[in-house]
């Protein structure tokens, strides 16, 4: 686990013609981050998920995306991005049973690739 970042936060973004993940934080020695997040992405890739936490974060994510339906502005958001993508946005709710701990590993391990990877680090004054 990275434990010398303020964060780190996870995103996914995608559309017909790319994807990509954005890990983001604020760490005063960024170097030693990405090797602690190498580290654990080759770890995972090695074990593989554990599946307690895997629960927990998936039903995090389920939470999340329930709680997107609380405003009217999250819900147009969602669906105008959606509709440009070419997905239903109520097909996520019937494909979250079918995200598995053998699908995240799969997924893992096809997409962390460290060859695939970008780091960019921004300094302050």
């Amino acid at each position: 686990m990275v434990t010398s970042c303020l964060g780190p936060d996870l995103d996914y973004e995608f559309s017909k013609n790319y994807a990509h993940v954005l890990i983001t934080g604020m760490a005063k020695n960024p170097q030693n981050v990405v090797k602690e997040l190498n580290d654990a992405i080759k770890q995972y890739k090695k074990s593989g998920l554990n599946q307690e936490i895997f629960n927990r974060i998936k039903k995090k994510i389920y939470g999340d995306y329930v709680t997107e339906y609380n405003e009217v502005s999250n819900i147009a958001r969602m669906f105008l991005a959606d509709y440009f993508k070419g997905i239903n946005s109520f097909d996520y709710l019937e494909e979250y049973n079918s995200v598995t701990t053998e699908y995240a590993n799969q997924i893992l391990k096809e997409v962390f690739r460290e060859n695939n990877m970008v780091v960019s680090i921004v300094k302050g004054n």
